[in-house]
């Protein structure tokens, strides 16, 4: 995608809103100077008679230029593409892109700007080798979700070719609730509770003291949530405890709100009360476990929240047998939370960079296959 750090925000807020075709053309016309400048040597078959397409949609991707004649993807990265995260999201689009038969070079936005050769002289060899098959490789590996994916995340595997079992191994049953009309400052760490949250504001009158409310949340996607419904979000944390100890350290003389599970953990409120912040909580809703055994090997285990972590060993007294030789079974948790859970169970834990669904599949396929190359 795009690079520039000054176009992220506006990028950002456009593809909550647009079409895929609405993105594309806007970010023709907002190019950073290295895409500029590049399209201005590939236009119009300017070089080797290819003709290039540029921010081209592919699947769920917009790649910033492309030739589908020689089935080559070339992307343009800023320095925001150097974090650990992003270039864990980076990695796993690439080989999702080379699984539907295209090559991608990627370039620092420098090389495109400073030493324009290097990318010539790629495409050139790119030209003369023979396209690869859009047939999935065979790793042989498998594991196994304990939530049921999207279609788009289902196929971050499949076509990084690895196969996968998948079972929601639990499930989220909504509780009455009230929402007090003097609330401030409300903490949110899950999207379940967010959801459940904005549908019993929604219904009820609009509220003037409602604009000031502010939001403090766990994961990015929670942040979202309540952003897109016009709350604003005064703190992102990865964990419930780290949100905590942010709010014990800058707003020690306000009132808080909890809207959380049933089934929630200890730290956040605990951390408060040490803290002597007052916090009162509404529970919003509980979850279920939805026991299965599984007899099959697997080489990873996707696990997503603490609650799905017990499911999971409460059915599963024994750690699964690898599907691959000479490997032990990998658990890939979706933040510390979850991880704390899985340890309690084996050692063999690794968590993944953002705290979304994408980056634990991204980090179970590119740690399982590097243990296989």
């Amino acid at each position: 995608m795009p690079s520039s750090l000054t176009l992220l925000p506006l990028r950002r807020e456009i593809m909550k809103k647009a079409t895929k075709k609405d993105i594309a053309r806007h970010l023709r016309q907002e190019q950073t100077p290295a895409e500029e400048h590049l399209w201005q040597l590939l236009r119009n078959r300017q070089f080797e008679n290819l003709k290039f397409r540029r921010q081209h949609p592919i699947k769920e991707y917009i790649v910033d230029f492309c030739s589908l004649e020689i089935m080559l993807v070339i992307e343009l990265d800023g320095a925001y593409h150097n974090k650990k995260d992003q270039k864990e999201k980076d990695e796993l689009r690439d080989t999702h892109l080379r699984g539907l038969g295209y090559r991608v070079l990627r370039y620092p936005n420098k090389i495109a700007l400073e030493s324009i050769q290097v990318i010539y002289d790629d495409i050139i060899k790119r030209k003369g080798e023979k396209a690869p098959s859009p047939l999935r490789e065979k790793v042989g590996m498998r594991v196994l979700s304990t939530k049921k994916l999207l279609s788009n995340q289902r196929e971050l595997l499949l076509n990084a070719g690895v196969s996968f079992v998948e079972y929601d191994a639990i499930s989220v049953q909504p509780i009455d609730f009230e929402i007090p009309k003097d609330i401030q400052n409300v903490i949110i760490t899950s999207q379940n509770g967010a959801k459940a949250f904005l549908n019993v504001i929604k219904k009820l009158p609009l509220l003037e003291e409602r604009a000031g409310v502010r939001c403090f949340c766990v994961g990015n996607k929670t942040t979202a949530l309540l952003e897109e419904n016009s709350y604003k979000v005064a703190k992102t944390a990865q964990n419930g405890a780290e949100l905590a100890h942010f709010i014990a350290k800058n707003y020690k003389n306000e009132h808080f709100t909890y809207f959380c599970s049933k089934q929630r953990r200890d730290e956040l409120p605990t951390i408060l009360k040490q803290a002597k912040i007052p916090c009162n909580e509404i529970v919003t809703y509980e979850t279920h476990r939805n026991e299965q055994v599984f007899h099959q090997a697997f080489d990873g285990i996707l696990f997503y929240s603490p609650s799905g972590v017990q499911s999971y060993f409460s059915a599963n007294k024994k750690l699964p047998s690898p599907q691959g030789e000479g490997l032990g079974v990998r658990f890939f948790c979706i933040g510390e939370t979850t991880a704390t859970e899985a340890r309690k169970y084996t050692n063999q834990v690794i968590v993944s960079n953002a705290t979304t669904i994408e980056s634990t599949i991204a980090k179970a396929v590119n740690t399982l296959k590097k243990l296989t190359s």
